[in-house]
């Protein structure tokens, strides 16, 4: 920060796999002139869809319960954005590998890991190639949606850093710490966790920090009853279901009540964090201004937070979307 009153940060989460917002994101640097990028969790895609050759220049996909068809290679590279930028994964396969993997989760199981490994380091890539010439550096982690096999390979370069579970120096003088996991929710995923086991979480983390009045916190799950309203789920099926009440959704907070602790006990400067995609927005536990920028990714609109960090203090800040 020497020269400069603040550091600008862009922050955004919970891409979900979207080729669009991933690129909108890298290039967000420069566009805000941004001297920090910052994922954060579920950065990861929910499937694949196969892309079927039938023989002849014949592609044929089931994409969201419509056969889209392609003839041509100008038409096939359009499915192929088409999928990726809406989230999902493609894979090119035969017919008859098509018909096995109807029969095999753990064939399917395997396939989607290996895409998902792919696109990530196709992606980071990118990121390390774009940001080369501004040399933003550009930190990604996972949330509780990502597998930890996957977020574990984030390959560090030169721009492109993986502070999962970890307290790391963004600047001389403000720490990051960054935890993907969540409480449970309705949908079982790979990184969740006990509130008692998030609240050592917590506390190993930002027991570490040297200086919390100069702390970022990179936090996937929103604090409990702070910008964490959501639809309430009935898990006893699955995948579960929106409960209604006089034809009418039922809210409730999908927030952490142990990490709401853990801010009111450590108060750092700022947390960012995601997960519920639905409450983007702003507001402050004690000190501690929580900030949620919400996601679109299936419309391929990046929801993003720029935020400038003064010494002990943030100078400004704006929800952004584009």
């Amino acid at each position: 920060m020497q020269g400069k009153k603040f550091v600008r940060l862009f922050f955004a989460t919970d891409i979900h796999g979207s080729e669009r917002c991933f690129r909108k994101f890298i290039r967000a640097a420069k566009f805000y002139k941004a001297d920090i990028l910052v994922l954060g969790g579920d950065i990861t895609g929910k499937f694949v869809i196969p892309i079927v050759d039938h023989g002849s220049g014949t592609f044929k996909a089931d994409f969201v319960g419509t056969e889209m068809v392609a003839n041509t290679d100008e038409q096939l590279k359009g499915l192929e954005r088409l999928i990726a930028d809406n989230g999902y994964y493609y894979y090119h396969c035969s017919k008859s590998e098509m018909e096995d993997l109807k029969a095999s989760k753990q064939k399917v199981d395997a396939i989607f890991l290996k895409v998902m490994q792919q696109t990530l380091a196709r992606w980071l890539s990118f990121a390390e190639e774009t940001l080369r010439e501004s040399g933003t550096i550009c930190y990604v982690t996972g949330g509780n949606d990502d597998l930890q096999e996957v977020v574990d390979g984030i390959a560090e370069t030169e721009h492109v850093k993986n502070p999962d579970n970890q307290v790391v120096h963004i600047d001389p003088i403000h720490e990051m710490a960054s935890l993907g996991w969540s409480n449970p929710t309705p949908w079982k995923c790979p990184r969740e966790c006990s509130e008692e086991e998030l609240a050592q979480r917590v506390d190993k983390l930002l027991g570490s920090v040297s200086d919390l009045s100069n702390c970022v916190l990179n936090f996937h799950t929103p604090p409990l009853n702070c910008l964490d309203t959501v639809a309430k789920l009935d898990d006893s099926v699955y995948p579960p279901k929106i409960v209604l009440e006089a034809g009418q959704p039922v809210m409730t907070a999908a927030g952490s009540a142990s990490i709401y602790k853990g801010i009111e006990k450590y108060a750092p400067l700022i947390d960012l964090c995601g997960h519920v995609h639905e409450s983007r927005g702003t507001c402050k536990v004690g000190r501690t201004l929580i900030v949620n920028p919400g996601s679109e990714y299936s419309e391929g609109v990046l929801k993003g937070a720029i935020v400038n960090l003064a010494d002990k203090k943030v100078a400004s800040w704006q929800l952004t979307s584009g």
